[in-house]
């Protein structure tokens, strides 16, 4: 998979007519990390990473409220890179196959938070 360079190419992937919300279209930046937290927090992702837990209030209020086109903006620059680290896990993450040592993991997890693994 190719490497994300803007938050308009995650949104894109996200949604915009791709494979996980193909009917979404993001006005907003939060509305972009909020949907690629959701993602990370899939068992198929979770299993391997789960850094993603605190990005979200790790960026700035006014780079979240920022529309996608207004953020090429240098005082946004670490915030803009956080969110690319973490979608350029997070995605290739979701779309690979899960071995048998990933579903046991999700299984473990899951009883030991009390979870119901039937679900």
């Amino acid at each position: 998979m190719k490497k994300f360079e803007s938050v308009e190419d995650v949104a894109q992937a996200l949604g915009d007519g791709g494979p996980f919300r193909p009917d979404t279209h993001f006005e907003t930046v939060e509305q972009v990390v909020d949907a690629l937290v959701e993602l990370g927090n899939t068992d198929k992702v979770f299993v391997r990473h789960d850094e993603h837990l605190g990005l979200k209030s790790d960026l700035s209020e006014k780079f979240l409220a920022s529309s996608l086109n207004a953020i090429d903006n240098p005082e946004f620059e670490q915030d803009i890179e956080a969110v690319l680290d973490q979608a350029n896990t997070i995605i290739p993450l979701s779309e690979r196959e899960l071995s048998e040592d990933d579903i046991e993991e999700i299984r473990e997890d899951k009883i030991s938070r009390g979870e119901d693994i039937d679900d």
